[in-house]
């Protein structure tokens, strides 16, 4: 798989000014990142697709769209608590569009919440069955929130019916199994920074 070791690509200043598509496809690497990203040095090099944002780091895009990006084109992807504020029903099409301009063994890192964590299960509202329908942690200012609460399970069904399930290889990383038993792998860090 195609890894970020940090070198090749300098980190994004002001030099570029705003970033475009155009002027996207001229870096060395194409690293981009569902979001908006911080101004850390762990995020260097990575471009936001951001709804509010175009500035020297984003590109203002709705991720829900499709990329004007060719096939093949983009080196990493990265999902960072972002895919829990769009519908369940919407997120395929998504996946599938960043399976296609992902280049061949290049890496999409996804990271959602996990639900199965007593610490979201216990802040968050329930209904009369236990059904989580809201988590006040997962507000966002002037935005509906989390949509709905990731599992294992849901997360794999969505997964394995992508390009990515059918086409390419996915590794499930850290989560809770449905039993509330839980799973952690070493992350490679070097593949994209996860908070």
């Amino acid at each position: 798989m195609k890894t970020y070791n940090g070198k090749g690509i300098p980190p994004l200043k002001k030099k570029l000014n705003n970033i475009n598509w155009k002027n996207l496809q001229r870096l060395p690497l194409v690293r981009l990142c569902a979001g908006d990203i911080p101004e850390k040095k762990e995020y260097d090099g990575q471009i936001g697709l951001s709804l509010t944002r175009s500035d020297h780091r984003h590109i203002k895009h709705d991720i829900c769209k499709p990329l004007p990006m060719p096939d093949n084109s983009v080196d990493s992807y990265q999902a960072e608590d972002v895919f829990e504020h769009i519908e369940y029903d919407k997120l395929l099409p998504i996946i599938n569009e960043i399976y296609r301009v992902l280049k061949p063994n290049a890496t999409f890192r996804l990271s959602v919440p996990d639900y199965g964590c007593d610490v979201l299960i216990d802040r968050s509202e329930k209904n009369t069955l236990g059904n989580i329908v809201f988590d006040p942690g997962g507000e966002i200012p002037n935005e509906p929130g989390h949509l709905w609460f990731p599992r294992i399970d849901k997360v794999k069904q969505l997964l394995e019916k992508s390009a990515f399930g059918k086409f390419g290889k996915i590794e499930y990383l850290h989560f809770y199994n449905m039993d509330g038993t839980f799973v952690v792998n070493k992350i490679d860090y070097s593949k994209g920074h996860i908070q």
